[in-house]
């Protein structure tokens, strides 16, 4: 992968991102079927605040990557010494020959939006808002990770589904510190508390193996447990993505 001109280590920024959010998209995210009609009013407060949601968020993408990894006994071994112990990863990422560790945000603006909303007691706008957020902080991370992914496929190797902290498969919160270890989360202005929880909010960090030969996967909320209740799951209508 170093013939990709990439250093070990080193954190690189994206922000010409392209993200979107739309009714129709937050219909899905509440379990509501494609297509309904909406009356009027509803329709119109839905557009309103996906244009609000649009024109607030700063999506930004920040990546490193570390070669050689080696995955032992259940446990990812990078170049620093730094170990990611985990069965579930350490079977999902080999025979990865490097890591690429991420991290996404669309800024601070739209979650202070949303705390403006709650305290003027408008429920449905700060919900609203918060669905779209996910929804285009999760456009952010995949936009990024993509444009990425095909400098990978061009010097000939692969990189599984991203897979993060928080989610059920990944054991360990406290390795959300390793990743911001790895990659400078700081650049995007992403912070992480004392609890592993990344400000501000609408954030999103993970890992993919880089290589060849990986085992065909699925998109990684098949292996979470929250897939029948997240939105950002039911907004995909309960498809798993394949991919290699």
């Amino acid at each position: 992968m170093r013939t990709a001109g990439w250093r070990t280590g080193e954190t690189r920024l994206i922000k010409d991102l392209e993200v979107t959010v739309d009714v129709e998209k937050l219909l899905a995210m509440q379990g509501m079927e494609s297509g309904r009609s909406l009356e009027t009013h509803i329709k119109e407060l839905y557009d309103s605040l996906c244009r609000e949601a649009r024109s607030l968020a700063e999506p930004a993408f920040a990546w490193a990557y570390y070669e050689p990894v080696t995955i032992i006994n259940n446990e990812l071994r990078l170049p620093g010494g730094q170990v990611i112990k985990s069965r579930f990863l350490a079977k999902k990422l080999a025979p990865a020959r490097g890591l690429l560790v991420m991290a996404a945000t669309i800024g601070p603006r739209l979650e202070a939006r949303i705390k403006e909303y709650q305290a003027a007691g408008d429920t449905l706008a700060s919900y609203l808002l918060d669905l779209a957020g996910s929804a285009l902080v999760e456009a952010a991370y995949y936009s990024g990770f993509q444009q990425v992914e095909m400098a990978i496929a061009a010097a000939g190797l692969e990189a599984t589904t991203p897979f993060g902290p928080g989610h059920s498969y990944w054991d360990n919160l406290a390795d959300q510190e390793l990743i911001f270890s790895l990659v400078d989360a700081g650049s995007l202005g992403i912070t992480l508390t004392a609890s592993y929880l990344m400000l501000p909010r609408k954030s999103v960090s993970g890992i993919s193996g880089i290589g060849q030969g990986f085992e065909v996967g699925e998109y990684h909320c098949h292996y979470c447990n929250l897939r029948r209740t997240c939105p950002l799951s039911r907004a995909k209508g309960g498809e798993v993505a394949m991919r290699r």
